[in-house]
Protein backbone atom coordinates (compact mmCIF):
# COMPACT_ATOMS: atom_id res chain seq x y z
CA UNK A 1 0.00 0.00 0.00
CA UNK A 2 1.25 3.23 -0.92
CA UNK A 3 0.82 6.81 0.84
CA UNK A 4 2.55 9.48 -1.39
CA UNK A 5 2.88 12.11 1.19
CA UNK A 6 5.54 13.71 2.68
CA UNK A 7 6.77 16.62 4.92
CA UNK A 8 9.60 17.21 2.22
CA UNK A 9 10.86 15.54 -0.46
CA UNK A 10 14.93 14.49 -0.26
CA UNK A 11 16.66 15.01 -2.95
CA UNK A 12 17.30 11.59 -3.98
CA UNK A 13 13.98 10.82 -3.95
CA UNK A 14 12.33 9.83 -7.71
CA UNK A 15 9.29 7.82 -5.80
CA UNK A 16 5.50 8.68 -6.05
CA UNK A 17 5.12 11.39 -3.41
CA UNK A 18 3.61 14.93 -2.75
CA UNK A 19 4.71 17.86 0.01
CA UNK A 20 1.57 19.95 -1.01
CA UNK A 21 -1.38 17.80 -0.96
CA UNK A 22 -2.12 17.44 2.55
CA UNK A 23 -5.61 18.45 2.39
CA UNK A 24 -6.42 15.19 0.58
CA UNK A 25 -4.81 12.73 3.01
CA UNK A 26 -8.38 11.97 4.92
CA UNK A 27 -9.91 11.48 1.74
CA UNK A 28 -7.33 9.59 0.44
CA UNK A 29 -7.17 7.10 2.85
CA UNK A 30 -10.47 6.63 3.17
CA UNK A 31 -10.57 5.74 -0.71
CA UNK A 32 -7.81 3.70 -0.20
CA UNK A 33 -9.59 1.38 1.89
CA UNK A 34 -12.74 1.57 -0.12
CA UNK A 35 -10.20 0.61 -3.22
CA UNK A 36 -9.18 -2.51 -1.19
CA UNK A 37 -12.35 -3.74 -0.64
CA UNK A 38 -13.34 -3.07 -4.00
CA UNK A 39 -10.35 -5.22 -5.33
CA UNK A 40 -10.68 -8.16 -2.70
CA UNK A 41 -14.22 -8.64 -3.45
CA UNK A 42 -13.77 -8.81 -6.59
CA UNK A 43 -10.40 -11.36 -6.04
CA UNK A 44 -12.83 -13.39 -3.80
CA UNK A 45 -14.94 -14.45 -6.48
CA UNK A 46 -12.27 -16.42 -8.51
CA UNK A 47 -9.52 -16.63 -5.81
CA UNK A 48 -9.08 -18.62 -2.63
CA UNK A 49 -6.87 -15.16 -0.86
CA UNK A 50 -4.53 -15.78 1.59
CA UNK A 51 -2.53 -12.87 2.72
CA UNK A 52 1.11 -13.67 4.12
CA UNK A 53 2.60 -10.08 4.24
CA UNK A 54 1.65 -6.04 4.15
CA UNK A 55 3.52 -3.13 3.32
CA UNK A 56 2.72 0.14 3.95
CA UNK A 57 5.28 2.71 2.31
CA UNK A 58 5.12 5.76 1.04
CA UNK A 59 5.88 8.53 0.43
CA UNK A 60 5.71 8.86 4.62
CA UNK A 61 2.87 6.83 6.45
CA UNK A 62 3.78 8.45 9.81
CA UNK A 63 2.86 12.09 8.49
CA UNK A 64 -0.79 10.37 8.61
CA UNK A 65 -2.93 10.53 11.62
CA UNK A 66 -2.96 6.56 13.03
CA UNK A 67 -7.29 6.31 13.09
CA UNK A 68 -7.33 6.82 9.31
CA UNK A 69 -5.41 3.26 9.19
CA UNK A 70 -8.23 1.30 11.20
CA UNK A 71 -10.73 1.20 8.08
CA UNK A 72 -8.32 -0.48 6.21
CA UNK A 73 -6.95 -2.75 8.64
CA UNK A 74 -10.19 -3.72 9.17
CA UNK A 75 -10.23 -5.09 5.22
CA UNK A 76 -7.37 -7.34 5.20
CA UNK A 77 -6.99 -8.48 8.80
CA UNK A 78 -9.37 -11.12 7.97
CA UNK A 79 -7.80 -12.78 5.28
CA UNK A 80 -4.63 -12.76 6.81
CA UNK A 81 -2.40 -15.64 7.16
CA UNK A 82 -0.81 -16.99 11.43
CA UNK A 83 2.26 -15.06 11.71
CA UNK A 84 1.82 -12.64 8.94
CA UNK A 85 4.48 -9.92 8.57
CA UNK A 86 2.39 -6.44 8.77
CA UNK A 87 5.29 -3.56 8.11
CA UNK A 88 5.24 -0.38 8.07
CA UNK A 89 7.57 3.04 6.99
CA UNK A 90 8.38 5.45 9.45
CA UNK A 91 10.47 8.86 9.38
CA UNK A 92 11.98 9.26 12.61
CA UNK A 93 10.75 12.65 12.67
CA UNK A 94 7.10 11.99 12.57
CA UNK A 95 6.93 8.96 14.68
CA UNK A 96 5.04 9.43 17.63
CA UNK A 97 4.51 7.09 20.48
CA UNK A 98 0.66 7.91 20.10
CA UNK A 99 1.20 7.04 16.46
CA UNK A 100 3.22 3.62 16.74
CA UNK A 101 1.26 2.30 19.65
CA UNK A 102 -2.31 3.05 17.94
CA UNK A 103 -0.54 1.35 14.51
CA UNK A 104 0.68 -2.22 16.50
CA UNK A 105 -2.68 -2.31 18.20
CA UNK A 106 -4.06 -2.32 14.83
CA UNK A 107 -1.58 -5.41 13.77
CA UNK A 108 1.59 -4.03 13.00
CA UNK A 109 4.39 -6.12 13.91
CA UNK A 110 7.39 -4.79 11.40
CA UNK A 111 8.81 -1.25 11.64
CA UNK A 112 11.17 0.37 8.71
CA UNK A 113 12.79 3.42 9.73
CA UNK A 114 13.99 5.91 7.52
CA UNK A 115 17.56 6.69 8.69
CA UNK A 116 19.87 6.90 5.85
CA UNK A 117 22.62 8.04 7.85
CA UNK A 118 23.88 8.79 10.75
CA UNK A 119 26.11 11.86 9.95
CA UNK A 120 23.94 15.34 9.89
CA UNK A 121 26.03 16.51 7.61
CA UNK A 122 25.16 13.69 5.21
CA UNK A 123 21.68 14.45 6.18
CA UNK A 124 21.31 17.88 5.12
CA UNK A 125 23.14 16.96 1.67
CA UNK A 126 20.30 14.03 1.20
CA UNK A 127 18.40 16.89 1.89
CA UNK A 128 16.45 15.12 5.02
CA UNK A 129 14.37 16.81 7.08
CA UNK A 130 15.52 14.96 10.58
CA UNK A 131 19.19 14.91 12.43
CA UNK A 132 20.88 11.94 14.13
CA UNK A 133 19.18 12.57 17.64
CA UNK A 134 15.62 12.08 15.96
CA UNK A 135 16.66 8.00 15.27
CA UNK A 136 17.80 7.59 18.67
CA UNK A 137 14.36 9.13 19.71
CA UNK A 138 12.64 7.24 17.07
CA UNK A 139 14.62 4.07 18.30
CA UNK A 140 13.53 4.40 22.19
CA UNK A 141 9.62 4.84 20.34
CA UNK A 142 9.71 1.47 19.03
CA UNK A 143 11.06 0.03 21.99
CA UNK A 144 8.63 1.23 23.96
CA UNK A 145 5.97 -0.12 21.92
CA UNK A 146 7.41 -3.75 22.29
CA UNK A 147 8.49 -4.23 18.56
CA UNK A 148 11.68 -5.68 18.09
CA UNK A 149 11.52 -6.79 14.22
CA UNK A 150 13.01 -3.56 13.22
CA UNK A 151 14.80 -2.44 10.01
CA UNK A 152 16.57 1.07 9.09
CA UNK A 153 17.37 2.18 5.51
CA UNK A 154 20.97 3.46 4.61
CA UNK A 155 22.49 5.37 1.85
CA UNK A 156 26.01 5.06 0.94
CA UNK A 157 28.15 6.28 -2.19
CA UNK A 158 27.74 10.52 -1.49
CA UNK A 159 30.09 12.61 -2.20
CA UNK A 160 30.76 12.74 1.71
CA UNK A 161 31.37 8.92 2.26
CA UNK A 162 34.93 7.72 2.64
CA UNK A 163 36.12 4.91 5.07
CA UNK A 164 35.93 6.50 8.10
CA UNK A 165 32.13 7.76 7.97
CA UNK A 166 31.05 4.35 6.59
CA UNK A 167 33.04 2.73 8.89
CA UNK A 168 31.46 4.89 12.41
CA UNK A 169 27.61 4.56 10.44
CA UNK A 170 28.20 1.12 9.52
CA UNK A 171 28.95 0.65 13.61
CA UNK A 172 26.55 2.98 14.77
CA UNK A 173 24.21 1.03 12.69
CA UNK A 174 25.06 -1.98 14.00
CA UNK A 175 25.11 -1.32 17.81
CA UNK A 176 20.81 0.00 17.28
CA UNK A 177 18.70 -3.10 18.71
CA UNK A 178 17.58 -3.87 15.18
CA UNK A 179 17.62 -7.60 12.89
CA UNK A 180 17.83 -6.33 9.53
CA UNK A 181 19.30 -3.17 7.27
CA UNK A 182 18.49 -2.37 3.57
CA UNK A 183 21.43 -0.38 2.16
CA UNK A 184 21.37 1.29 -0.56
CA UNK A 185 23.97 2.76 -2.97
CA UNK A 186 23.40 6.76 -3.94
CA UNK A 187 21.50 7.05 -7.37
CA UNK A 188 20.57 9.45 -9.65
CA UNK A 189 16.50 8.16 -10.60
CA UNK A 190 14.73 10.03 -13.17
CA UNK A 191 12.43 12.45 -11.33
CA UNK A 192 14.70 13.39 -8.60
CA UNK A 193 15.74 17.03 -7.64
CA UNK A 194 19.24 15.17 -7.62
CA UNK A 195 18.83 14.54 -11.43
CA UNK A 196 17.61 17.68 -12.32
CA UNK A 197 20.95 19.17 -11.10
CA UNK A 198 22.88 16.37 -12.60
CA UNK A 199 21.44 17.45 -15.98
CA UNK A 200 22.03 21.16 -15.18
CA UNK A 201 25.44 21.40 -13.58
CA UNK A 202 28.05 19.55 -12.37
CA UNK A 203 27.05 17.51 -9.20
CA UNK A 204 30.22 16.54 -7.81
CA UNK A 205 30.64 13.49 -9.29
CA UNK A 206 28.56 11.04 -7.08
CA UNK A 207 30.27 8.22 -7.92
CA UNK A 208 33.81 9.23 -7.56
CA UNK A 209 33.87 7.71 -3.89
CA UNK A 210 34.05 4.63 -4.96
CA UNK A 211 38.05 5.04 -5.52
CA UNK A 212 39.17 5.48 -2.03
CA UNK A 213 37.73 1.60 -1.67
CA UNK A 214 40.20 0.27 -4.32
CA UNK A 215 40.16 -0.78 -7.75
CA UNK A 216 38.59 -4.05 -6.89
CA UNK A 217 37.08 -3.40 -4.14
CA UNK A 218 33.25 -1.29 -4.49
CA UNK A 219 31.82 0.41 -1.44
CA UNK A 220 28.91 -2.07 -1.54
CA UNK A 221 31.16 -4.67 -1.01
CA UNK A 222 32.74 -2.73 2.17
CA UNK A 223 29.07 -2.60 3.40
CA UNK A 224 28.65 -6.22 2.86
CA UNK A 225 31.74 -7.26 4.42
CA UNK A 226 31.43 -5.00 7.53
CA UNK A 227 27.88 -6.03 8.17
CA UNK A 228 28.67 -9.37 7.69
CA UNK A 229 31.57 -9.06 10.37
CA UNK A 230 28.84 -8.02 12.95
CA UNK A 231 26.49 -11.12 12.51
CA UNK A 232 24.25 -9.78 9.20
CA UNK A 233 23.68 -11.84 6.13
CA UNK A 234 23.11 -10.55 2.79
CA UNK A 235 20.10 -12.16 1.30
CA UNK A 236 19.39 -9.77 -1.52
CA UNK A 237 21.96 -7.18 -3.07
CA UNK A 238 20.86 -4.40 -0.54
CA UNK A 239 19.65 -6.42 2.10
CA UNK A 240 21.10 -7.95 5.66
CA UNK A 241 19.29 -9.73 8.24
CA UNK A 242 20.38 -10.59 11.54
CA UNK A 243 17.92 -13.15 12.13
CA UNK A 244 15.30 -13.85 8.99
CA UNK A 245 14.59 -12.19 5.77
CA UNK A 246 11.96 -9.55 5.59
CA UNK A 247 9.10 -12.22 4.23
CA UNK A 248 7.60 -9.56 2.21
CA UNK A 249 10.70 -8.66 0.09
CA UNK A 250 11.81 -12.30 -0.19
CA UNK A 251 7.98 -12.72 -1.83
CA UNK A 252 8.87 -10.18 -4.60
CA UNK A 253 12.41 -11.90 -5.45
CA UNK A 254 10.25 -15.57 -5.39
CA UNK A 255 8.07 -14.11 -7.89
CA UNK A 256 4.85 -14.33 -5.95
CA UNK A 257 1.83 -12.51 -6.58
CA UNK A 258 1.14 -9.35 -4.45
CA UNK A 259 -1.57 -6.32 -4.66
CA UNK A 260 -0.32 -3.02 -5.28
CA UNK A 261 -3.17 -0.81 -3.53
CA UNK A 262 -2.58 3.36 -4.06
CA UNK A 263 -1.54 5.65 -6.31
CA UNK A 264 1.49 4.44 -8.44
CA UNK A 265 1.22 0.98 -7.03
CA UNK A 266 2.21 -1.99 -8.85
CA UNK A 267 0.61 -5.23 -8.50
CA UNK A 268 1.51 -8.72 -10.39
CA UNK A 269 -0.58 -11.41 -10.30
CA UNK A 270 -1.24 -14.74 -13.15
CA UNK A 271 1.47 -12.73 -15.23
CA UNK A 272 -0.54 -9.87 -15.85
CA UNK A 273 1.22 -6.51 -13.68
CA UNK A 274 -0.75 -3.47 -12.73
CA UNK A 275 -0.53 0.09 -12.15
CA UNK A 276 -2.50 2.52 -10.27
CA UNK A 277 -2.25 6.20 -11.15
CA UNK A 278 0.38 7.76 -9.68
CA UNK A 279 -1.83 11.56 -9.76
CA UNK A 280 -3.69 11.16 -6.72
CA UNK A 281 -6.63 13.29 -7.72
CA UNK A 282 -6.65 10.89 -10.67
CA UNK A 283 -6.31 8.29 -8.35
CA UNK A 284 -9.03 9.77 -6.15
CA UNK A 285 -11.66 10.11 -9.09
CA UNK A 286 -12.35 6.53 -9.60
CA UNK A 287 -11.46 2.68 -9.40
CA UNK A 288 -9.17 1.59 -12.80
CA UNK A 289 -5.54 0.63 -12.88
CA UNK A 290 -3.30 0.04 -16.12
CA UNK A 291 -2.89 -3.55 -17.13
CA UNK A 292 0.47 -4.85 -18.66
CA UNK A 293 0.37 -8.48 -19.57
CA UNK A 294 3.79 -10.17 -19.64
CA UNK A 295 5.08 -12.45 -22.49
CA UNK A 296 7.16 -15.16 -21.96
CA UNK A 297 10.10 -13.88 -22.65
CA UNK A 298 9.60 -11.04 -19.97
CA UNK A 299 8.33 -13.52 -17.20
CA UNK A 300 11.65 -15.14 -17.61
CA UNK A 301 13.59 -12.22 -17.69
CA UNK A 302 12.10 -11.35 -14.63
CA UNK A 303 12.81 -14.53 -12.98
CA UNK A 304 16.61 -14.45 -14.00
CA UNK A 305 16.88 -10.71 -12.50
CA UNK A 306 15.06 -11.58 -8.90
CA UNK A 307 16.96 -14.57 -8.67
CA UNK A 308 20.35 -14.17 -9.46
CA UNK A 309 20.24 -10.66 -7.13
CA UNK A 310 19.18 -12.56 -4.13
CA UNK A 311 19.24 -15.98 -2.22
CA UNK A 312 16.41 -16.98 -4.04
CA UNK A 313 18.84 -18.19 -7.43
CA UNK A 314 17.39 -19.54 -10.49
CA UNK A 315 15.44 -22.80 -11.51
CA UNK A 316 18.56 -24.19 -13.92
CA UNK A 317 15.71 -25.30 -16.34
CA UNK A 318 15.06 -21.66 -16.66
CA UNK A 319 18.88 -20.60 -17.70
CA UNK A 320 18.20 -19.94 -21.82
CA UNK A 321 21.83 -19.90 -22.29
CA UNK A 322 23.71 -22.54 -21.40
CA UNK A 323 27.04 -22.39 -22.82
CA UNK A 324 27.05 -19.04 -21.14
CA UNK A 325 26.06 -20.65 -17.52
CA UNK A 326 28.89 -23.07 -18.00
CA UNK A 327 31.24 -20.02 -18.39
CA UNK A 328 30.01 -18.51 -15.51
CA UNK A 329 29.93 -22.02 -13.74
CA UNK A 330 33.58 -22.57 -14.48
CA UNK A 331 34.97 -18.62 -13.52
CA UNK A 332 33.03 -19.56 -10.15
CA UNK A 333 31.30 -16.39 -10.44
CA UNK A 334 27.96 -18.72 -10.08
CA UNK A 335 27.40 -21.98 -8.14
CA UNK A 336 24.76 -24.89 -8.65
CA UNK A 337 23.00 -25.97 -5.80
CA UNK A 338 20.45 -28.67 -6.29
CA UNK A 339 18.52 -27.63 -9.54
CA UNK A 340 19.06 -24.34 -9.02
CA UNK A 341 22.05 -21.61 -9.73
CA UNK A 342 22.85 -18.87 -7.32
CA UNK A 343 25.22 -15.74 -8.27
CA UNK A 344 28.41 -15.77 -5.96
CA UNK A 345 28.03 -11.93 -5.64
CA UNK A 346 24.84 -10.81 -5.76
CA UNK A 347 26.30 -7.24 -6.73
CA UNK A 348 26.54 -9.10 -10.18
CA UNK A 349 23.64 -10.67 -10.22
CA UNK A 350 21.37 -8.17 -13.31
CA UNK A 351 25.08 -8.47 -15.33
CA UNK A 352 24.78 -12.45 -14.92
CA UNK A 353 20.75 -12.22 -16.10
CA UNK A 354 21.34 -10.40 -19.15
CA UNK A 355 24.84 -12.83 -20.15
CA UNK A 356 23.03 -15.85 -19.73
CA UNK A 357 19.04 -14.38 -21.41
Amino acid sequence: MHIPFCDSKCGYCAFNSQTSKNHLKTTYMKTLAKYLSYKLATLKETTKIKITSVYIGGGTPSTIESHLYEPIFKEFLPLLQPKAEITIEANPNSLSQEWLNTLQSFGVNRLSLGVQSFNDKKLIFLERNHKMESTYNAMETALKAGLTNLNIDLIYGTPLCNVELLEYELETACSLPINHISAYHLSLDKGSKFYQKANKESFGGLMDSDEEFGEFLSIGHFVKSFLQKQGFTQYEVSNYTKTHPSYHNLSYWEGKEYLGIGAGAVGYAKGVRTTMPKNIEKFLSGFYEEKEVLNTQEKLLEHLLLGFRSCVGVKREKVPNTQNLKILLEEHKVEKRGERIYAKDYFLGDEIALFVS
